[in-house]
């Protein structure tokens, strides 16, 4: 598969690529965890988590950037 559903987040750079895609992920979690009644807590601590997976997601890019990786 040559091609990959988040490519066009490319132009954008891999901090911020990688950013997004953790936000994303962050709102799944959050979202299960509702469903599933693992955590009942407020909306702000399903916005600290958010933004950590983004923040989180944003470094790893950084990594991967600075070791020269370009996906």
């Amino acid at each position: 598969m040559s091609t990959f559903m988040l490519d066009g987040l490319n132009q954008f750079g891999l901090p911020a690529k990688y950013g997004i895609v953790g936000f994303i992920a962050g709102i799944l979690g959050a979202f299960l965890a509702q469903i599933l009644n693992v955590h009942q807590g407020d909306v702000s601590s399903y916005l600290v988590t958010m933004i950590a997976t983004g923040v989180g997601g944003a470094i790893g890019g950084w990594i991967r950037q600075r070791r020269g990786m370009t996906s």
